[in-house]
């Protein structure tokens, strides 16, 4: 077996071989913790000590996201990835400093807990009141004046899937799609306890999927265990199952907006369902964290103002099919582009389409989920 080198790490990643998640995964593999390097000839990602650090998630770092900060201060800011929340915490509790991370709601009053965040001074930032009423208010991300969240994305966990080879679902639309032993081999699901267990959890009926009694959790478990010979895999990036149902090699899976918007442009035959069960609202955004360097503050606020302006609101919602916080992003959509958003799934009016699903909540009882959720995949 060829021996692993940093080098040759870093060349796959550079030449498309390898994913964010795998690179970080193959750099812990060979001892290292965290870099925050530039991305080819983008130079502008790499590290400075005159701006701050933004950990956050793999195609959300991207200079089309922060326009108005690059016009400003000529560069980026630092750019380090997170494969998921729980990853993330682990090292920022273990020591990784950085000053803005980008979780979603659930994670929130955990991490305020935990006492890494510091309010958001709201009167700093230019486009708070253009952002979505509903999402300042959304259950543990405030408390009395204080405001720990600043909302700048949301969007669906739903089912995708190839129409042309599950032609039965059109205007049939579940969950247990993922539950079919028809497509055995050809389904795959989130490695994750937010979009894999909780997506069981809906399945199988839960009354209230974040918080669940014995039973509903027997049920989950038996779920997923049923599942698990079905499975082509779980999933850890979006790029993966994009390319496996381009090919069909799998037929259907749980995704995000921005796989369905993704494989439209491809001129596929997906449909992004609103299953019976009910889909998943999901809102992520930024928090301040408490070790923020505070002589970088300035900075701090103007790459989220700049992530939460019309334009970057445009580029998530044209490019990646997600949500916007700011209100103002889906009227100039569907004024450039009529009927773009009810093609990726969004009413004009915003409001209709986020209170459609089920919003994402703290998970109660999360280590004994994750070590459910760990024993199924192994077989247990």
């Amino acid at each position: 077996m060829k021996e692993l080198k940093k080098e040759d790490v870093v060349e796959q990643l550079a030449t498309g071989q390898m994913s964010r998640r795998q690179f970080n995964q193959s750099l812990m593999a060979l001892g290292a913790t965290m870099v925050m390097m530039p991305m080819g000839s983008r130079s502008a990602f790499a590290g400075s000590d005159d701006h701050p650090t933004v950990f956050t998630w793999e195609g959300w770092d991207v200079p089309e996201l922060h326009q108005p900060y690059l016009a400003k201060h000529g560069e980026s800011p630092n750019m380090a990835i997170f494969g998921d929340e729980e990853e993330a915490f682990a090292k920022m509790r273990a020591g990784f400093k950085v000053d803005l991370t980008q979780p979603c709601t659930y994670k929130v009053p955990i991490w305020k807990d935990a006492g890494i965040l510091e309010p958001i001074d709201t009167s700093r930032l230019s486009t708070w009141d253009d952002i979505i009423p509903s999402l300042k208010t959304i259950p543990g991300t405030y408390e009395g004046n204080n405001q720990y969240f600043f909302p700048t994305d949301w969007g669906l966990t739903s089912v995708l899937y190839r129409a042309d080879l599950a032609p039965e679902y059109v205007d049939n639309e579940s969950w247990g799609l993922l539950w079919d032993p028809k497509y055995k081999g050809r389904l795959s699901m989130a490695d994750s306890l937010i979009d894999g267990v909780m997506v069981a959890a809906i399945y199988i009926g839960a009354k209230d999927p974040f918080n669940m009694t014995d039973d509903e959790m027997a049920k989950t478990r038996a779920a997923l265990k049923e599942q698990l010979p079905l499975m082509r895999y779980y999933w850890t990036s979006p790029a993966d199952i994009e390319q496996a149902l381009a090919s069909g090699e799998l037929v259907a899976t749980s995704a995000w907006n921005s796989s369905y918007a993704a494989l439209k442009k491809e001129g596929l035959d997906v449909r992004y369902t609103s299953p019976k069960e009910g889909a998943m609202t999901w809102v992520c955004g930024f928090c301040l964290m408490s070790d923020h360097d505070p002589a970088k503050l300035d900075r701090i606020y103007d790459y989220l103002d700049a992530y939460a302006s019309v334009e970057s609101g445009v580029f998530a919602l044209t490019e990646y099919g997600y949500g916007h916080g700011n209100i103002h992003a889906f009227a100039k959509v569907e004024q450039d582009s009529p009927g773009l958003l009810k093609e990726l799934g969004y009413s004009v009016d915003v409001n209709e389409t986020l209170n459609a699903g089920i919003f994402q909540a703290p998970m109660g009882n999360e280590p004994a989920l994750q070590a459910m959720f760990e024993e199924v995949k192994a077989g247990m």
